[in-house]
């Protein structure tokens, strides 16, 4: 009976709408992992690339909240799609929103030039924050 109705949900369910049971998964994976804080995920993976705190922050929170899942224990080397569910466990939109709190924060539309190179979490971050760097002098010029 479980599995007609979940077929049934699945029918139902928009193509908008995260899947609940690659959610279920990703939610899953991730727990098992060691969540870190802002600050330990700084010094481990972003103060090298000279990434301050407050970007990397706001990163994190920004993909949490979008993803709609807790993504503390996310990795540089975890892939968006793959291993952290993006499009299929999250609403197919995602990225325009991520890119949209961007342009709030930071007050420029993104060039999207190579996105379709980018496929993890720290190529994400490193993207948005060469383009911060970008936004940052343009508008002070």
């Amino acid at each position: 009976m479980k599995k007609i109705i979940e077929k049934i949900r699945e029918l139902l369910r928009s193509p908008y709408d995260p899947d609940p049971l690659r959610r279920a998964e990703v939610v899953r994976n991730l727990a098992v992992r060691p969540h870190l804080s802002n600050e330990e995920w700084h010094q481990q993976y972003a103060a090298s690339r000279d990434i301050p705190l407050d970007f990397v922050s706001w990163y994190r929170d920004a993909l949490s909240y979008n993803f709609e899942y807790d993504l503390s224990a996310a990795l540089p080397e975890d892939r968006l799609v793959e291993d952290l569910g993006m499009y299929e466990a999250t609403y197919s939109d995602v990225d325009f929103d991520i890119f949209e709190d961007f342009e709030n924060r930071f007050g420029k539309k993104l060039v999207l030039d190579g996105l379709e190179d980018i496929s993890t979490f720290g190529e994400l971050l490193e993207m948005l924050w060469q383009q911060s760097m970008c936004s940052s002098l343009s508008n002070n010029q």
